[in-house]
């Protein structure tokens, strides 16, 4: 996957910002945004719909918004400071008609009809235990739609039972470092 100049630039401004704040973490900021990148090669489909979980600072989400200028986004973060940042950028980027920002728990959404078995995809970058991850994500999944979550080198695919426990099945994607782990929905 590609991201243009412009758009790389613009992002770097935002995560440069996010990064002053203390929302994303001291390493390069092209280096987020490659790993970011890393979810767009761990995706089976572009997705029309896609919900990010624990957006923080951005990442994910911003970065594949940008190079899926057809898809549309939720980004979810429960603190109002970055949850206002967020939407203020996507404002800014102009993508104010395709990413929406909601300041709620990512357990929450999955509760709200709106947003359940709608998403092609679903993203999580640091958010927190696979079992939290799984949770909040299996009841936003349509049936196919994607789990792709970003784990440290050393971390184990995740749990077979708790993903079957929730109709999903397994499929780890890559050992490089960092590991992206991707799971389908089946039911």
């Amino acid at each position: 996957m590609h991201l243009n100049s412009a758009d790389r630039s613009k992002l770097a401004g935002v995560f440069g910002q996010a990064q002053e704040r203390g929302w994303i973490g001291g390493r390069d900021v092209d280096q987020h945004i490659e790993h970011s990148l890393g979810f767009a090669s761990a995706v089976a489909a572009v997705p029309t719909v896609a919900v990010d979980l624990g957006s923080g600072g951005g990442l994910p989400a911003l970065v594949l918004a940008a190079i899926w200028p057809q898809s549309r986004w939720t980004l979810v973060e429960s603190s109002l400071p970055r949850a206002a940042f967020l939407e203020l950028h996507c404002a800014r980027l102009g993508w104010s008609d395709r990413v929406f920002v909601r300041q709620a728990t990512v357990q929450s959404l999955g509760q709200q009809k709106q947003y359940q078995g709608r998403a092609d995809l679903v993203t999580a970058r640091s958010l927190g235990t696979p079992a939290l991850v799984i949770e909040a994500a299996a009841p936003l999944l349509r049936s196919g739609g994607e789990l792709v979550v970003s784990a440290a080198p050393d971390a184990t695919p995740r749990s077979s039972e708790l993903l079957a426990a929730h109709g999903r099945t397994p499929d780890q994607l890559t050992s490089t470092s960092p590991k992206f782990h991707r799971s389908t929905r089946t039911r």
